[in-house]
């Protein structure tokens, strides 16, 4: 490599520079490309990145599938007459919609269509048809795709917030409600078996409160994340629907009985761009991308230390290293013509977990030099039990990144109105207190702190449903005041936060 190329891979701002930091990897580590001329919020992914969505959505389908859910597929447009069915949750999304009112020759549409901002009013219309019998039930199903909702163009940030975002929709319906409850929690336990036990994403589960659940939804249940800059990011939900929607789109199915019952409905919505961004701002450093083996487009590179007296020794062994690998891993050889040196700040930059080293030293005695992308820790192994060994190699990093960041999370206590600014300032993420619930305390929170009430925490003190979690925090004592007004009872204890 050049010195010009040297310096170039030495430019990646510092991680203290955030938005700089996340601007610059995303198009270096060639996550994301935001070079389509006219296209804010929409985004064109090369192979790298696109392998990374890829990886993570086969993770969620193969707990989708051996939980009984089968794929779908279902179109991007909504005719406007269907999205308007469920009138809650038609308000909730009109100011989000890309409407399209021209279709062939620019003529008028009839009935206007939109860019799919999330699927229940058409799937809903398609349950009614494949649900006759309790024998149909449950019914689960997921479809991954992408949706659309109009964002603010100031609020743009790719993968934390965009106008095409990609995610999986899980959509259930049940004979009972109790199924419905069941479901929401099944969906809890593969998203924390996915997020947090492969990823090593930190995440902290609420209950939202009832002006700020999903439109149409009995309740919502959703999952944060924690971010540097002292902000969270949503980076799924789960809704029980109850019968909201089995109503309007007439949901019904005959039970053992001949008798006519409607169906309890759930969504489910991991969110893969989330997923992603928030990986990459939670495990990054600054020296690029830190990636979990599992999600690595290339979980180990092979960097040759090569001089012309050894080439042809070098390039063979390293064949044969990466041969022995390729029925465990995803491996790539750098031939390239840069110095290792280069190559190694490269490598590191794309977030590759395992870096070897293969020279002369390595080739005499048999072996490789395995360095580790989250620490640069060295281990030497003999080509004999490098197959052998790689499982231990994913697992004890796997616990090495969750022992980072799952103290990642900084709550505090408020005591009075008076602190929130400096709770802000040093960034915690989650501020604790008693509050009343009254839209003038919402609204001073979210205009003078851009804090948001996230809801109250689930399952946090082995509470056996979500009914016994809120009766943990309900606030019985009519002496305590809400900590925001200081005038009205606090009803319950909640989190607030700032929020992507």
């Amino acid at each position: 490599m050049s010195d010009k190329s040297k310096e170039e891979v030495h430019k990646l701002p510092k991680k203290e520079n955030i938005d700089e930091w996340y601007s610059e990897i995303l198009l270096r580590a060639q996550i994301i490309d935001k070079r389509i001329q006219d296209s804010r919020g929409f985004y064109g992914y090369p192979p790298y990145g696109t392998r990374m969505m890829i990886e993570l959505e086969k993770l969620l389908i193969n707990e989708l599938d051996k939980t009984g859910h089968e794929p779908i597929r279902t179109p991007t447009v909504i005719p406007w007459s269907l999205l308007e069915i469920e009138q809650e949750h038609a308000e909730g999304f009109v100011p989000e919609v890309w409407k399209i009112t021209q279709g062939r020759e620019s003529k008028e549409l009839n009935i206007p269509k939109v860019l799919r901002p999330t699927g229940e009013t058409l799937i809903y219309s398609l349950f009614h048809y494949w649900i006759r019998s309790h024998l149909d039930l449950p019914l689960k199903i997921y479809e991954c795709r992408p949706s659309f909702r109009a964002e603010p163009d100031n609020a743009i940030v790719p993968f934390l917030r965009t106008h095409e975002f990609f995610w999986i929709e899980s959509h259930c319906a049940f004979s009972s409600y109790d199924g419905a409850v069941r479901q929401v929690r099944e969906d809890m336990e593969i998203f924390e078996k996915i997020i947090w036990n492969e990823l090593a994403i930190p995440f902290r589960l609420y209950k939202r409160p009832e002006w700020d659940k999903f439109p149409g939804a009995d309740y919502t249940c959703a999952y944060d994340a924690p971010l540097e800059n002292g902000k969270v990011i949503q980076i799924g939900t789960t809704h029980n629907l109850g019968y909201r929607f089995a109503k309007p789109f007439n949901v019904k199915f005959q039970n053992e009985n001949n008798e006519e019952e409607l169906a309890s409905q759930t969504c489910f919505g991991p969110g893969i761009s989330r997923i992603i961004g928030a990986l990459i701002l939670i495990h990054g450093d600054d020296q690029g991308l830190v990636l979990p083996p599992i999600l690595a487009p290339i979980q180990f590179v092979i960097v040759p230390i090569i001089k012309k007296e050894n080439e042809d020794a070098i390039r063979k062994y390293s064949e044969e290293i990466k041969n022995i690998l390729n029925s465990v891993a995803r491996v790539k050889i750098d031939y390239s013509d840069n110095t290792p040196g280069s190559k190694f700040y490269v490598w590191e930059e794309r977030g590759v977990p395992f870096r070897i080293e293969v020279g002369p030293k390595e080739l005499d005695k048999q072996e490789v030099m395995i360095v580790r992308r989250l620490d640069r820790k060295k281990q030497k192994v003999e080509k004999k039990n490098l197959i052998n060994i790689v499982p231990n190699l994913y697992e004890t990093l796997i616990k090495d990144m969750q022992n980072k960041t799952k103290e990642l999370f900084k709550i505090a206590r408020l005591n009075s109105i008076d602190e929130l600014s400096q709770l802000i300032e040093d960034k915690i993420h989650l501020i604790i207190t008693p509050f009343c619930d009254d839209e003038a305390c919402i609204e001073l929170l979210k205009d003078q702190y851009n804090l948001k009430v996230r809801g109250i925490p689930l399952f946090q003190k082995n509470e056996k449903d979500i009914d016994e979690c809120e009766e943990n925090y309900k606030i019985k004592d009519k002496k305590i005041k809400c900590h925001i007004c200081n005038e009205r009872p606090a009803k319950r204890e909640v989190h607030l936060a700032r929020q992507y």
